[in-house]
């Protein structure tokens, strides 16, 4: 805003200064005009007085005979025997723009009118200073028009910031607790299956999702802050096959067909965190397909070198203009952070995510180190 006020006052100074250099050089170019008319005219003085002698005449009596034909020669006089003498007819202003001229044995002083250029050159600077005077008074109403205008603005992009901001602050608020009931439904289905087979891993499974809960909810309160990973060692095979249980009623009842092919080695790396960025990479693919007629995911892991690279394929073939975003979803009532979360995990891990669309598929790609020894020092997302 303030970049279009310091352009729109250099734009008007600019004008200005067009207009008095524009002033300036039609001052000149009448100076010159002036000059150029008052030396043709003594020019003519000059061709009749030449004449008049050559053809044996007084010169005084043709000068004076000129003066009374002439709108710019209003009177002359002649020097004799030490004298100056007046020619007859001569009206002697010293007002009048004098020039001696000399023609040979005679020396005169000519009285030339500039009283009509001096006219034009006064109404020339009246208007001048009638434009300087109604721009001035036009930049004073324009800039106290700007400034109530501008004003005005502020104010209102005060209010719009204030009302994004507690938008914001909702959308964190409801994301939270989005991502909150998620995780508890998964705890419901824990404690459905420990309570009906009472084994251990199932609790210890509900532990894990407790940890998981309280560490989201405190990294999710400041997105601005690193969050912190907690490596251990682990085989692909088990993470596959805990997502696999804990997405099972999921992708069941969105009739969705999941499939899966991956390399099953060991990686070092935050088994939570992990597990988290790929449940959220098949539920925004779940998304996806909601309304599709063909509804297909596949699970590849493949481990190359260093690296181990996750990619998730939907059949929707659609790929949002903005990811990877907090609080930007192309679904209605999403609120961007499950992707941004992934994002995040990876930057964490040294790695990296991406998205793209082949052959009729969306595909994420997850790059993930193998090793924990791969990991940023500051663990900065």
């Amino acid at each position: 805003m303030r970049e279009k006020v310091y352009s729109l006052v250099l734009l008007l100074f600019l004008l200005f200064g067009f207009m008095v250099a524009n002033f300036y050089l039609l001052q000149k170019e009448l100076s010159s005009l002036y000059s150029l008319i008052i030396r043709e005219e003594v020019d003519k003085v000059r061709s009749v007085v030449e004449g008049t002698i050559s053809a044996g005449g007084d010169p005084v009596d043709a000068l004076s005979y000129y003066i009374e034909r002439s709108r710019l020669l209003k009177g002359a006089t002649f020097y004799l025997e030490g004298r100056e003498v007046v020619v007859p007819g001569s009206d002697i202003s010293p007002s009048y723009h004098q020039v001696v001229v000399e023609v040979k044995p005679f020396k005169f002083r000519l009285f030339i009118d500039t009283s009509y250029f001096q006219e034009i050159n006064l109404h020339i600077k009246l208007i001048f200073l009638s434009l300087i005077f109604f721009t001035a008074l036009f930049l004073g109403a324009l800039f106290y028009l700007l400034k109530g205008y501008y004003g005005e603005k502020l104010e209102a992009e005060k209010e719009r910031q204030e009302k994004e901001r507690i938008k914001s602050i909702n959308l964190v608020i409801h994301s939270i607790l989005h991502e909150v009931k998620n995780k508890l439904n998964v705890l419901n289905l824990l404690i459905h299956r420990f309570e009906k087979t009472k084994e251990d891993k199932y609790l210890n499974m509900l532990k894990r999702e407790l940890q998981s809960i309280n560490r989201y909810v405190e990294e999710t309160a400041d997105l601005r802050r690193p969050i912190t990973l907690n490596p251990s060692t682990f085989t692909v095979g088990q993470l596959i096959e805990e997502l696999n249980g804990r997405l099972g009623e999921l992708l069941k009842s969105s009739g969705v067909s999941f499939e899966l092919s991956y390399d099953d080695c060991k990686i070092e790396a935050d088994y939570e965190r992990l597990l988290s960025a790929l449940t959220d990479l098949v539920k925004n693919a779940v998304e996806a397909l909601e309304g599709k007629s063909k509804k297909v995911i596949k699970l590849e892991g493949k481990c190359d070198g260093d690296l181990y690279i996750f990619k998730v394929y939907d059949s929707g073939g659609y790929l949002p203009k903005e990811l990877f975003r907090p609080f930007r979803s192309g679904k209605k009532g999403g609120f961007g952070l499950g992707l941004f979360n992934v994002m995040r995990t990876a930057k964490a891990h040294g790695g990296d995510i991406s998205a793209y669309v082949s052959n009729g598929w969306t595909i994420f790609e997850l790059k993930i180190p193998t090793k924990s020894s791969e990991i940023p020092p500051k663990n900065g997302a």
